[in-house]
């Protein structure tokens, strides 16, 4: 909606004495003479001289706002972010007529075909940011987008002077987010909390949480058994990462339902290890299948919004020469697990080396062997 008080268009009748009429056209507005629906003068601001023949000429003088005008858009969740969130912008933007003709005759709703012109840059503007880009930086490239676009505007007969990001939020309302992505209720909830996770840690410094690693034991149970009560008997242990004191794993706690398989300890010799690019904190992996996930049940715990519940996973196994060979699984994770840059397709084995760039959410893992 605009937030001017006065009219951008007025269209008046001259009055005229025998035919003569004296018009006069104030200063911030373009005059538009009309006779008998066809422009035949545009006036600038002063006073101007026109004569019509009585009942043979209809005149009407058109006057046409040129002053700098703001225009006031709100957003109710019309825009999805580049990770697929819900986005609401608030925009004030400042627009001045250049072409008084085609605003007051060729448009039916000018202010209307400005306001859709500028929300389908907006659109394109927040589809190229993520969550964390919006928050940090959304305001200032949102409205560089939208000035270094004008001329679509321009087009129309508004010249823009200038765009101001109000306000930039995220809508509340449930069931929109399920319809855009076709996710079930709890689906929802997860993808609703990671949304609050990206938003507060955008808030603050990024740091990097060290890595979790935990191993499962099952104490006087053959590990192979399909004993959903097999979770109750998890013992507590600790782990070591390279050049920092044990840590206590936090077990998960007893549930009702049936957990992952029990990991079974590697019996090989060989030992294959994961370098936090970033930190440089190592996870060895010593036990096969090596999880990886935001859930507390994974080997290797990622306090990460952009990782799955249950990622992905590692095992490892000797040739026949008897040396160790190690492959990662995708296990339908969101956003995927990439290696060297490539991402793997879902469920299937890849063969990684030593060397290897793992990449899990925010997170980038080299393999060593």
């Amino acid at each position: 909606m605009s937030g001017n008080s006065s009219p951008l268009i007025q269209t008046l009748t001259p009055e005229r004495w025998v035919g003569l009429s004296m018009d006069f056209i104030g200063a911030g507005t373009t005059g538009l003479l009309v006779k008998n629906g066809r422009v035949v003068r545009t006036l600038v601001p002063g006073r101007h001289f026109s004569f019509a023949l009585p009942l043979l000429e209809q005149c009407q003088l058109v006057v046409v706002d040129t002053k700098v005008r703001n225009l006031e858009i709100l957003s109710q969740g019309d825009f999805l972010s580049r990770d697929q969130y819900l986005i609401n912008v608030s925009l004030n933007v400042m627009y001045q007529v250049v072409d008084a003709r085609r605003v007051a005759l060729e448009l039916s709703d000018p202010i209307a075909a400005l306001t859709s012109a500028i929300k389908d840059n907006l659109g394109v503007a927040v589809g190229q940011l993520n969550v964390e880009q919006l928050t940090t930086q959304g305001r200032s490239q949102i409205r560089q987008y939208i000035l270094d676009h004008a001329e679509v505007s321009y087009a129309l007969g508004f010249a823009l002077e200038d765009v101001r990001v109000s306000d930039i939020s995220f809508p509340k309302s449930r069931g929109i987010i399920r319809q855009v992505e076709g996710l079930s209720a709890r689906e929802e909830a997860e993808h609703e909390a990671a949304l609050k996770m990206q938003i507060a840690a955008s808030g603050r410094p990024e740091v990097q949480a060290p890595p979790v690693q935990q191993v499962n034991i099952v104490s006087g149970r053959d590990p192979n058994l399909n004993n959903p009560t097999l979770g109750a008997t998890i013992e507590a242990t600790t782990f070591a990462i390279e050049g920092q004191a044990p840590v206590q794993a936090n077990l998960p706690p007893v549930r009702d339902t049936p957990g992952l398989a029990p990991t079974r300890l590697a019996t090989d010799g060989g030992m294959g290890r994961l370098v936090h690019r970033a930190t440089g904190a190592i996870v060895f992996l010593s036990i096969t299948p090596f999880t990886i996930g935001r859930e507390p049940s994974n080997t290797l715990v990622l306090d990460d919004a952009l990782s799955s519940r249950n990622h992905a996973l590692i095992v490892h196994f000797p040739d026949n020469q008897g040396n160790v060979q190690y492959q990662i699984t995708d296990l339908s994770s969101s956003n995927g697990t990439f290696v060297n840059g490539q991402r793997l397709t879902p469920n299937q084995q890849f063969w990684i080396t030593s060397g290897n760039i793992i990449r899990i959410g925010n997170q980038e893992w080299m393999f060593e062997a």
